[in-house]
């Protein structure tokens, strides 16, 4: 997603686009996209600095930490960058902060509900399906 330094307008540069995660360096073992991402916000020029607010939707499918089936998870995140204007500098690419900044905020475990029971650990049935076939 690389913007042109010398196209931001004194007014600063609004941004909406649509990107496919793989545009960005995301990756199916990273995240498992139910739809592409929606990209929203700003860019403006503060003297030698461009500054940019970007507010990312997504749509992804994880599993859940206790019994393991699969549940979606809509996102809505807002990230800032700033980037210092180098001699010789004619663009910046916000993907790859974007990707680094969505994999962060990406939750580390997710339940399907919050009373999940899980998965019994002796027969392996899905405890909020079916009861536990363990003698015991």
């Amino acid at each position: 997603m690389k913007i042109v330094i010398r196209s931001i307008p004194a007014k600063g540069l609004e941004l909406n686009e649509t990107l496919e995660p793989s545009v960005i360096g995301l990756s199916a073992d990273d995240i498992r996209a139910l739809s592409p991402l929606l990209v929203k916000g700003s860019v403006s020029r503060v003297g030698d600095t461009v500054v940019a607010h970007t507010e990312v939707t997504s749509h992804y499918m994880m599993e859940c930490a206790r019994c393991l089936r699969e549940v979606a998870i809509d996102r809505e995140d807002e990230f800032d960058f700033d980037y210092r204007i180098e001699e010789g500098m004619e663009s910046i690419d916000l993907g790859e902060d974007i990707r680094q900044e969505v994999l962060m905020r990406m939750p580390l475990r997710v339940l399907c509900r919050q009373d999940c029971k899980g998965i019994c650990l002796g027969c392996g049935v899905d405890l909020n399906v079916e009861q536990c076939k363990c003698k015991k």
